[in-house]
């Protein structure tokens, strides 16, 4: 068994999280000598090709390469290839990434196809608007791709056309704007609020030019853009050191850094205020929780407590009693197939035949899923958007791929499982990390990185849900403090 030195690796969903908000769909304009439209719809024409580098600290990380294809009655489509080199707990992996888009004039989207490959793992999530709804399907082509129906209040962006979508929609200096977004990384929407800032002039491939600014607000975390005056987007700049500029193709066909890469993994985590020699051990834990701005943390209930911001996590008890599962009607909810947790698959249904009987207890039947993940997967880090299946077909991943397969297995298994994702202890620093909540006469916490059950007290929910919801720890980097103020052992 490896060390477990790659457990707590949750930095690549935040990095994927914001790549998605970072991945301008760039679009190029003809240069006018004009002034910049105030606040009337914007008619665009675009070159067919275009490129961008992205850099983390200055340091050349990835490239994009962007194309543009006219449609009838200004709608277009746009297909996008990225291309990046990652560090998560100090492995460099390569990470592709393919968009394809049909948009409408004011940059909303009709439908789209996002493909991602590493050197693991493959994902292809696609879908199209329909009146109301957004058709969604989710899996490899190859294999049966399971459909999802989301219901729309409004035709929403996919999340890298925001600032344009901004653009053309005319958007006044000083003035606020929301918009609704599509992540096809996580399958979520959101709202984003968009302001257009005063205009800076800025170094662009030699030349000075006088541009818009855009900063998008997208809970809590804040990423800019500036636009030339005809619309094209020339740069990016975001959290954890990343940003992205216009080059020229010779540029963009330049080499990308493979030494001197942060760490993703090591820079959004928080350093501890004391050294915690046996966390499994504890049974109650009191944490000074300080947090800039007002994020969507689900940090009370259950488990945890929180009062004058001090947060109290007490160890559950693991009942000993056999518990008849007969699960409240709201729990029901938690035995449901989703588009990354697809517990009703096939496959997923024949492995669990193969860990559990059908006499075992639900208690027994968590504590077998949840030691077999433990013993079988291999712990790695890896780019993914994680989802049960490919978890199962690679058998290798971190957390994230840990915590889909388990809810997956835990639901077939007609046990209800949530995902929960926040801080984990270890080493002298609070990593970002997910695990597991299981219901079997009581919500009990596992981590089956770890093979607890429960999982020990410095696992801090901050989050719990799958999928978009998981967006609420992009806030959280570099905004939240803790301090340890006492702790009670066994």
């Amino acid at each position: 068994m490896a060390k477990i030195k790659w457990n707590m690796v949750w930095g690549i969903a935040i990095t994927m999280i914001f790549l998605g908000l970072l991945a301008v769909r760039l679009e190029l304009f003809k240069e006018k000598p004009v002034d910049f439209p105030v606040s009337r719809n914007v008619e665009v024409s675009r070159s067919p090709e275009a490129w961008m580098n992205i850099y983390q600290n200055k340091k050349k990380i990835g490239v994009i390469h962007r194309k543009f294809n006219p449609l009838k009655n200004g709608r277009f489509q746009t297909r996008e290839f990225v291309t990046m080199q990652i560090n998560t707990m100090g492995v460099i992996q390569a990470l592709n990434l393919s968009t394809e888009t049909d948009l409408n004039p004011d940059m909303s989207f009709s439908s789209f196809n996002f493909e991602l490959s590493s050197s693991l793992f493959r994902f292809n999530a696609r879908g199209y608007v329909k009146k109301d709804k957004l058709i969604l399907f989710t899996g490899l082509p190859t294999n049966a791709q399971q459909k999802t129906v989301i219901p729309l209040k409004d035709i929403p962006h996919i999340n890298g056309n925001i600032y344009e979508a901004a653009f053309v929609s005319g958007l006044g200096k000083d003035k606020t704007r929301d918009f609704n977004i599509f992540d096809p990384s996580t399958l979520g929407l959101r709202k984003i609020s968009v302001t257009r800032y005063a205009d800076e002039i800025i170094p662009i491939l030699g030349k000075h030019v006088l541009t818009q600014k855009f900063c998008a607000d997208f809970i809590g975390a804040k990423n800019c853009a500036w636009l030339a005056q005809d619309g094209e987007v020339l740069k990016e700049t975001g959290i954890l050191g990343l940003s992205m500029e216009k080059v020229s193709a010779k540029q963009a066909q330049e080499g990308i850094a493979t030494d001197g890469i942060v760490d993703f993994t090591q820079i959004a985590s928080i350093p501890a205020n004391i050294t915690i020699t046996a966390p499994s051990k504890l049974t109650e834990i009191k944490i000074k929780f300080d947090v800039t701005g007002n994020l969507p943390f689900l940090l009370q209930g259950g488990r945890q407590t929180l009062h004058q911001n001090i947060l109290t996590i007490t160890k559950e008890t693991f009942p000993d009693t056999p518990f008849q599962n007969n699960k409240p009607t709201v729990f029901q909810k938690y035995l449901q197939s989703s588009p990354l947790v697809q517990s009703n698959a096939p496959e997923i249904k024949k492995q669990v035949e193969k860990i559990v009987l059908h006499t075992d207890s639900p208690q027994m039947k968590l504590q077998k899923i949840v030691q077999w993940v433990y013993r079988t997967l291999e712990k790695k880090p890896v780019l993914s958007v994680p989802n049960a299946l490919e978890v199962l077909n690679n058998m290798a991943g971190d957390c994230n791929e840990h915590a889909v397969l388990t809810a997956a297995l835990l639901r077939a298994a007609g046990i209800p499982a949530q995902i929960e994702t926040g801080l984990v202890y270890l080493n002298g620093r609070f990593y970002y990390h997910a695990w597991n909540l299981a219901y079997i006469g009581q919500w009990v916490t596992v981590d089956s990185v770890l093979n607890q059950i429960p999982a020990d007290v410095t696992h801090i929910r901050l989050v719990r849900g799958e999928g978009g919801e998981q967006l609420d720890l992009l806030g959280a980097i570099g905004k939240v403090k803790l301090e340890v103020t006492s702790t009670k052992n066994d």
